[in-house]
């Protein structure tokens, strides 16, 4: 399976995307590539899964094709490995002839050696990487096979298909909206204190245009910081202009501001420090949820399809 095979499948994909999503297709599917990217899958086994979530392939085809895909990278790393070494063994020839002097020949044979240990490491992380994806699907099939039903109990009692928020909300992603939520909260937190000095500074020099400045900079911090968690969290990655930080920053300001409400209403009413810590705690969850889903509307546009 080339690139351009799965070029074709991810146009295909984003025509029918084109028809469910007509506001911003391009923007969700990669939002869902990205999804199945952080959850551990390559680009290309990600565009085949929710190439066969819309019927178009059979989970069969779709694992001959990931088994084709993974050949030819292991086959291109291979590749790699003896084009490498046949340039280290040439320059060594070349230094026991003695055209090239000892300082010469470890300057040049260094990044070659480096290299190849890279790549052979990327070797046996692809080969983990398919022992871990085979021993799933054997666990798989084998539940499957534990739990299966008369066909005639499943006719009368079919179950429901998982939704969508029920397949993304794991326990996996769960922990990492607690870490971005309580990451963003606590730093935040320091930040809020620095950003207090250099806006009573600010409004202290320029007054009202001060104050303009000092909430600028506010929604600069946002959205900075935010940037920041989303990427090494979810790895995705923000655009850093001017104007989507700014737009980013503001948008998280009013989603927070919405979502702390109840809190800061019930904080009003029953004020105490086992409130406080609950709420900090439950608040992590959703600050994180509601950090995540503001950055993906300023998600970086990527090129590579």
């Amino acid at each position: 399976m080339s690139s351009a095979d799965i070029d074709e499948i991810y146009e295909e994909l984003l025509k029918i995307y084109e028809v469910k999503y007509p506001h911003n297709p391009r923007h969700m599917l990669s939002y869902k590539i990205n999804e199945l990217v952080g959850e551990g899958e390559t680009r290309e086994n990600a565009i085949l899964a929710l190439y066969e979530e819309e019927g178009k392939i059979t989970r069969a085809e779709a694992k001959e094709l990931e088994k084709a895909i993974r050949k030819k990278r292991e086959e291109a790393i291979e590749q790699q490995i003896k084009e490498n070494k046949k340039s280290v063994e040439k320059l060594t020839l070349l230094f026991s002839t003695g055209e090239l002097n000892e300082e010469s020949y470890k300057a040049a044979i260094k990044p070659l050696e480096e290299k190849i240990a890279k790549l052979e490491i990327e070797k046996k992380a692809e080969e983990i990487k398919s022992l871990e994806k085979r021993l799933t699907t054997l666990k798989t099939e084998a539940k499957e096979e534990a739990t299966v039903k008369p066909k005639r109990e499943l006719d009368k009692f079919p179950s429901p298909p998982p939704t969508g928020l029920a397949k993304r909300l794991d326990f996996k992603t769960i922990s990492k909206y607690f870490i971005h939520g309580f990451a963003f909260s606590l730093t935040m937190i320091v930040l809020v204190f620095v950003w207090v000095f250099v806006g009573v500074f600010l409004i202290a020099v320029g007054s009202f245009i001060g104050l303009i400045i000092g909430f600028l900079v506010f929604f600069f911090m946002l959205s900075g910081l935010n940037s920041f968690l989303t990427e090494n969290i979810w790895s995705i990655s923000t655009k850093t202009e001017w104007m989507s930080l700014l737009g980013h920053g503001f948008a998280l300001f009013f989603a927070l501001l919405i979502a702390h409400t109840p809190s800061i209403i019930i904080n009003l009413t029953a004020p105490s420090l086992a409130t406080t810590i609950v709420l900090f705690i439950v608040e992590a969850f959703i600050d994180g949820f509601v950090a995540k889903n503001v950055a993906v509307f300023w998600e970086e546009e990527e090129d590579e399809y």
